[in-house]
């Protein structure tokens, strides 16, 4: 089967490789917003997915149920922790 090529000699982009490379801008992407606004990853706050004491991200101020934080990059357990763990009452 013979391929086809551009004026310039250049083969044309299939489909499939645009969808690949445009998954990886927008993944690359939602990282950029996140370091925008203002979110640490898990490894720079000690991340651990479960409680540390008593406390535990389900009862962290910034938590957004049902796995997100304000203040941490990606998904995080409601039973985890990390050392800017804020308490409903240290606001």
């Amino acid at each position: 089967m013979a391929t086809s090529t551009t004026p310039t000699g250049a083969r044309p982009l299939s489909r499939r490789t645009l969808l690949i490379a445009a998954a990886s801008v927008a993944v690359a992407g939602a990282d950029r917003v996140a370091v925008a606004a203002g979110k640490r990853s898990q490894a720079e706050v000690a991340y651990q997915d479960h409680p540390h004491g008593a406390q535990r991200c389900e009862i962290c101020a910034p938590f957004l149920p049902p796995d997100q934080c304000r203040l941490v990059v990606g998904p995080v357990s409601r039973q985890g922790w990390c050392k800017v763990f804020t308490g409903p009452d240290e606001l």
